[in-house]
């Protein structure tokens, strides 16, 4: 049978028996791989650093693309930002809603980004690597841009100049008959960040600043970088 990535996280489930709520939802949210030992502390730190950097503060609304079962936005939730996203998986869009009521949830493809209620912050992190093309990706940041009113951020992407480094990085990591075992046919899509800041540019966002990932912890964010944009 083939595997792909919408099946894996509609298979997710939600540890209760953590000791937190962001605790909960960062497992679910796949935090929890061997890739890297993300404490709650430092997600929370860099989910934060981020709010502060484009003046998040209670009654701002943001939205996310692919946002799982909401462990980026839970920390927003807590400071009174007003929340939402879509995701393709039902069971993590139940998490985020149970977490998180009141916010804005609905399960559907990341192409189907609601553009009728605008939000200051549209993002996604971490998602752009789960799509089929580099078409699909530019179709998805179209319709964010029509979704937001303010700040645009894809976070967490893979870097193509890093490509080898990173599937090497993976599998010397788990062991190839590991890799090969849980990951066969679930790749990753890389991005150029020209390529990046090109399709932004031409879709109308401006002030594109792209730079490294930085996550304590997070032994991927060796080979990621983040982009942050206006609208």
């Amino acid at each position: 049978m083939t595997r792909n990535w919408k099946d894996v996280w509609s298979s997710r489930t939600l540890d209760r028996n953590r000791t937190s709520v962001l605790e909960r939802l960062m497992a679910a949210d796949g935090l929890d791989t061997g890739f890297g030992n993300v404490t709650e502390e430092a997600w929370r730190e860099f989910s934060l650093g981020v709010a502060d950097r484009v003046g998040a503060k209670a009654g701002t609304r943001v939205y996310e693309v692919g946002c799982g079962a909401g462990a980026f936005l839970l920390p927003w939730h807590e400071r009174g930002c007003a929340v939402g996203g879509l995701d393709q998986s039902p069971a993590l869009i139940a998490f985020a809603s149970e977490a998180m009521p009141g916010g804005e949830w609905m399960v559907a493809d990341a192409t189907a980004v609601p553009t009728d209620r605008r939000a200051e912050v549209v993002l996604a992190c971490g998602v752009f690597m789960y799509f089929p093309d580099h078409a699909y990706a530019r179709d998805v940041l179209a319709k964010m841009i029509a979704k937001s009113a303010g700040h645009l951020l894809v976070l967490d992407v893979p870097d193509r100049e890093r490509q080898d480094a990173a599937m090497a990085f993976r599998r010397g990591s788990l062991g190839e008959a590991e890799y090969e075992e849980k990951y066969r046919g679930l790749d990753h899509l890389f991005f150029d960040r020209l390529w990046m800041r090109d399709t932004l540019g031409a879709l109308g966002a401006s002030d594109v600043e792209i730079e490294d990932q930085r996550v304590r912890g997070y032994q991927n964010a060796q080979f990621r970088f983040n982009v942050f944009a206006r609208v």
